[in-house]
């Protein structure tokens, strides 16, 4: 009787208001799928407009070190070229014979050298006889009038040549004196050319607009067209143009939709200036294609969601009865269960549920995987496994507490060290109480985090190595060269053994800081892209020739067994020197005599694995983060660098190196390079 008269109440309701329910849903879906389209678009053309900025960020950035690296290049060759010139007018400037001139072009690696009189007339050259005034290039002879008739300093110029094996030449014009004779040296600059070329702003420019989705980078200044990836149509000044001059007088970035060559594009713009160039506008066009493809994919899905629901809404409104409800919320259930416990066993990180009895009442896939605990555990007390856990039972966590994270080193079942983030939370009461313990594995987020700092620091002290080595070096030749005419001009009356011994001690100990300083260099430097595949068992086998009369006369074993050709694209030079590293660090820590094993995998997909490992003592446990960092070192005698260059070295060439200590006894180094 109850069911026919809830059955004649709910009867009229729903076809009286049927039709309005239905069209007042169809309105509200039709404000969200609207509301939605245009929220998902603006969504993307932020991340679009992001990552311009971030583009235009680096571009700006990256042109200022080319530039920086460009007068820093030219610098350098203009100090090589001026050492030459001081050496030249202590050898020459009382030489005749051409085959003198000769000899020290050879030595320098010039093209030509002329000592000019006041009047520009050869006195003294490697191809002219006296008194005859050299045919040099309209540039050279203006610089050489000029620098006459100003007195003092020195030029430098590139010239292009008739030669087509050398296209290009730098000729370096050195006074003397204010007004008395000059040097003219020449040598060869394609290489200098490339390389100034290469890390030029237009190279830079080119690389970038290279990637998907650029249409077009160019720089404009006021004068017009500074730089650009490709041809251009005309272009309005920047005058002419609102958006770009008032983009002049900020240094932000700047977005529009503008129309280019017919095309629409996401323009991202920003002020630049340099003390090379004046200050003009970086504009990156940046191809919507993607941006239109995208959005039109995620205005189906906005429109097939909105129907979707809009069908399931009706559905919900015209099931009315008893019957009818308890079947949708029964597979509405079933299915949210089914997709909770597929989402609970394929999530990473390990989940542990237990109850405010300290029951354990779920766990899933990840757990077993950290823990080697399976789904047994769940239903016993937590006490029961807490000794097969690598954790503590939290304290009592209070419901609505907030979540209490912590880090903590276990051993997984493979037993190796890994870093866990723990997390409890709790339960609400409703639930049962308790509380559901997270363990995230951030093992590889640590290794990078080490990474990441031990590179920052590598970069900081290798600049700063820079500096100092800079500043040092200049006294330093100072110092060997009075050394080298004190025993070579000088001749004392007694002592003389004594005198000449003194003055080798010091040009040696010279030589000495000067290549420890060509290393603290090395850690400044950049991996040119000179480096092309190269077998790394030459690499190894160098070492380990140039090494085995030192390991025999400590009672060392190099043991490595020639690997099959393997390539790898790094410098064969510079690998010989990481492997000489490694080994004379072995043989320095067995002086008792030992055994150094070289060990090549190339079968993993990962890469190349040079394993170098030894017989000795192993590493403290305190110094095994440290042995990477420059200037770190347990020797006496060390300076700290073997280990840091050999790091550098192969995070230049894109791999890892890692140091360890043996289960039993010694410690290897574990090095890992991309494979050709």
């Amino acid at each position: 009787m109850r069911l026919n008269r809830l059955s004649s109440i709910l009867a009229p309701i729903r076809l009286r208001y049927l039709l309005l329910v239905i069209i007042a849903l169809g309105l509200i879906f039709f404000a969200l799928t609207y509301l939605g389209i245009h929220k998902a678009r603006q969504s993307l053309l932020k991340i679009m407009v992001d990552e311009g900025k971030a583009l235009a960020e680096s571009l700006t950035l990256s042109s200022n070190n080319a530039i920086q690296a460009g007068l820093l290049l030219e610098s350098l060759a203009e100090e090589k070229l001026s050492d030459i010139a001081a050496s030249a007018e202590r050898r020459l400037i009382d030489a005749a014979d051409p085959a003198e001139f000769r000899n020290f072009r050879d030595d320098n690696g010039l093209l030509s050298i002329d000592l000019l009189n006041a009047d520009l007339e050869v006195i003294g050259s490697d191809r002219w006889v006296q008194g005859i005034t050299p045919d040099y290039p309209a540039a050279v002879q203006v610089e050489l009038h000029d620098i006459q008739k100003t007195g003092g300093g020195y030029r430098s110029l590139l010239v292009p040549t008739a030669d087509t094996l050398m296209p290009l030449a730098q000729y370096f014009i050195y006074a003397l004196a204010p007004d008395g004779d000059y040097l003219v040296l020449s040598a060869e600059a394609v290489y200098f050319d490339q390389i100034m070329q290469e890390i030029g702003i237009g190279y830079l420019i080119r690389k970038i607009s290279d990637q998907s989705g650029i249409d077009y980078i160019f720089l404009q200044g006021r004068e017009g067209i500074v730089f650009s990836s490709g041809p251009l149509s005309p272009t309005l000044k920047i005058e002419s143009d609102p958006f770009l001059e008032a983009l002049m007088q900020t240094d932000t970035v700047g977005w529009r939709l503008h129309t280019f060559d017919d095309t629409e594009v996401l323009e991202i713009a920003r002020r630049f200036e340099s003390v090379s160039y004046p200050a003009g506008v970086y504009r990156i066009g940046m191809n919507l294609d993607e941006f239109r493809e995208i959005s039109l994919g995620y205005d189906r899905q906005i429109i097939i969601i909105a129907v979707i629901l809009f069908l399931l809404t009706l559905l919900v409104v015209a099931v009315v009865s008893v019957n009818q409800n308890y079947f949708i919320l029964d597979q509405s259930f079933r299915q949210m269960r089914s997709m909770t416990d597929t989402v609970f066993d394929r999530l990473s990180s390990a989940v542990l549920a237990y109850n405010a009895k300290g029951e354990i009442i779920a766990i899933n896939n990840a757990l077993n995987q950290l823990t080697g605990l399976d789904a047994d555990i769940v239903g016993r007390s937590f006490e029961d496994i807490a000794d097969k856990l690598p954790f503590d039972l939290p304290e009592k966590v209070n419901p609505g507490e907030r979540q209490i994270s912590f880090e903590k080193r276990i051993t997984d079942p493979s037993g190796e060290s890994r870093t866990i983030l723990l997390g409890v939370s709790s339960l609400p009461e409703e639930a049962g109480g308790g509380a559901v313990i997270l363990m995230h594995d951030i093992s590889e987020q640590k290794r990078l985090e080490n990474e990441s700092r031990r590179r920052e620091r590598l970069s900081e002290m290798g600049d700063m190595a820079a500096g100092a080595a800079h500043e040092i070096r200049n006294p330093l030749n100072a110092i060997g060269i009075a050394a080298q005419r004190l025993k070579m001009e000088f001749e004392p009356e007694k002592d003389a053994d004594e005198y000449n011994r003194l003055a080798m001690n010091i040009l040696d100990e010279t030589g000495r800081l000067n290549q420890i300083l060509t290393r603290f260099l090395d850690l400044a430097k950049v991996r040119g892209t000179e480096d092309r595949p190269s077998d790394l068992s030459e690499a190894i086998n160098k070492a380990v020739s140039s090494l085995t009369d030192e390991g025999r006369k400590s009672s060392i074993e190099i043991d490595y067994q020639s690997h099959e050709t393997v390539m790898v694209r790094a410098s064969v030079e510079k690998l010989q020197q990481v492997f000489i590293n490694l080994i004379k660090n072995s043989i320095q820590a067995m002086p008792d005599g030992g055994k150094v094993a070289i060990a090549v995998d190339a079968s993993g997909k990962d890469g190349v694995i040079i394993n170098v490992s030894d017989t000795g003592p192993g590493f403290p446990p305190e110094v095994l983060s440290k042995i990477f960092q420059p200037y770190f070192t347990t020797k006496v005698d060390g300076s700290g660098l073997g280990l840091a260059l050999a790091y550098k070295t192969i995070a230049d060439y894109g791999g890892t190196i890692e140091a360890i200590n043996n289960p039993d006894s010694g410690a290897s180094i574990r090095i890992t390079l991309p494979r050709v």
